[in-house]
Order: C-alpha cells, then sequence, then structure tokens
C-alpha cells in the first residue's frame, strides 16, 4: 500500500496527510495549562472539510500517548470527526507517571477542549468554520477513561453531547450538569481495573447508559487492530458516536 504524506506548517503547528480512502489530516497543538501542565495535543481531522464537524476529545491511559491509538481515531476522522487527544502532562507515556493526576485531568480535558473550540473563529485556520462546537463527546481508555467521565460533573459544558469509557473507574466528582448518555466497554478478564470497578462507575451514572462486556478480553487490547476483540470494539464505538453526534 502507498502512503503519500505532505508537510503543512500552520501558525498551530505542524500538519501531515496520510493518503486514505478519504485522507486524514494530523496536526500537534502545542497546548499548555500553565507552564507546569503542558498539554501537547494531537488533532485528526478529514483532509476534505464540508460543513461542520462534531468533536470528538480522547483521553489516553497510563503510560499512554495519542499517536498509540491511531488506527482507532484515524477511523472517527474518516467518518467526519475533528478528534483531539492531549498528551497529560503527568501520565503520558513519556514522563515519570503519577497515577495520582488524573484527578486534574478533567480539567485539562476541559481546557483543551475550549482551545480547540477556539479555532471556529481563528482567521486562516484549516478548521475554521468548520468545527460543530455545540456537539462533543468524550472518549478515553482506563485512566483516561476516569478523566473522561470526571468531566461530567455540575456545571460541566453542555456541549458534551455523549461519552465513552473503556475500562474506565468512577471518578471522584458526583456526576451532575445535563444529561448525557454513556456507553461503557470493559473486558471481563481484565487484571488491572477489574470489571467489577466498571460496574461500578456504570451504576453510579444517572442518565441513558449502556454496558458492553468485551468476553475473554483484558485491559484493552480490544482496541489494537488484529485484535480479535478489536472489531467489535471499534464498531460499537463508531456506532454509538454515530447515533449521539451524526455528521451532517
Amino acid at each position: 500500500m502507498l502512503f503519500t504524506v505532505s508537510i503543512l506548517v500552520t501558525g498551530y503547528g505542524t500538519a501531515r496527510a496520510v493518503t486514505a480512502r478519504p485522507r486524514v489530516i494530523v496536526r500537534v497543538l502545542p497546548l499548555a495549562r500553565g507552564e507546569a501542565r503542558p498539554l501537547p495535543t494531537t488533532v485528526w481531522y478529514p483532509a476534505e472539510l464540508t460543513g461542520r464537524h462534531p468533536i470528538v476529545l480522547f483521553s489516553h491511559g497510563l503510560g499512554g500517548l495519542p499517536e498509540h491509538f491511531a488506527p482507532l481515531v484515524e477511523a472517527w476522522a474518516r467518518a467526519g470527526y475533528v478528534v483531539v487527544a492531549p498528551a497529560y502532562p503527568h501520565t503520558n507515556g513519556r514522563v515519570t507517571v503519577d497515577p495520582r493526576d488524573v484527578r486534574n485531568q478533567p480539567a485539562d480535558a476541559a481546557y483543551v477542549l475550549d482551545r480547540v473550540k477556539a479555532l471556529q473563529a481563528a482567521a486562516g485556520d484549516a478548521l475554521a468554520g468548520h468545527l460543530d462546537t455545540g456537539r462533543v463527546a468524550a472518549v478515553g481508555f482506563s485512566a483516561g477513561g476516569t478523566t473522561t467521565l470526571g468531566m461530567f460533573h455540575a456545571g460541566h459544558d453542555p456541549a458534551l453531547r455523549a461519552a465513552v469509557s473503556i475500562a474506565g473507574r468512577r471518578p471522584l466528582p458526583a456526576f451532575g450538569g445535563p444529561a448525557t448518555p454513556v456507553l461503557f466497554l470493559h473486558g471481563d478478564q481484565d487484571r488491572v481495573v477489574p470489571i467489577a470497578a466498571g460496574r461500578e462507575a456504570y451504576a453510579a451514572v444517572p442518565w441513558p447508559k449502556r454496558f458492553e462486556t468485551m468476553t475473554g478480553q483484558g485491559h484493552g487490547e480490544f482496541l489494537n487492530p488484529g485484535d480479535p476483540g478489536y472489531p467489535r470494539a471499534s464498531a460499537l464505538i463508531l456506532d454509538f458516536l454515530t447515533a449521539r453526534l451524526p455528521v451532517r
């Protein structure tokens, strides 16, 4: 298979186009929530932008990086979503991981979302005029699933219309704010975050929700192309996003 890569330099970082059907642009935004909280954020979006596209914010787990999930999230971009994925300052794969910092990540995610939404009005930016800033989904894996659920506290951004927690735990803040449908995916053989922890988080959600057990699966290997569980997991997530935030 042949891939054509082109480099584009913008005021918000570097972008590269990966030939596919359709093509996907990948760029990195050099964001930071203060000097102590750098949040370099990878963005995937369709090369051909028409109209306004819903946003999906993705959160990695402990020791993870956005690029580890590229095949999964590129499928969302090919479906018409603008996907944004920060590398969290104290839990990404390039630093010494501090699990205690997960409690600070929902605020990081909200900050990143606000900065990305601001590109809607950024003159000259490729995404200007093409972001559906009122329709956002949050998706996360493991500690990123906990981060995702932690965004849905009282007073949360009403633009958040859907959430997916993959092998996540119940967050510290109580759920509150506008009702938001939540999809849970969890392996029944998960030894890192036992499925009982996922069910506890599910039980605490007061809104429409759905729990999908990944039978015979452990901690997230079903997010890797080539794993037997990948087709089902990727389809469940994309179908949920399409139902809750259809691309218009």
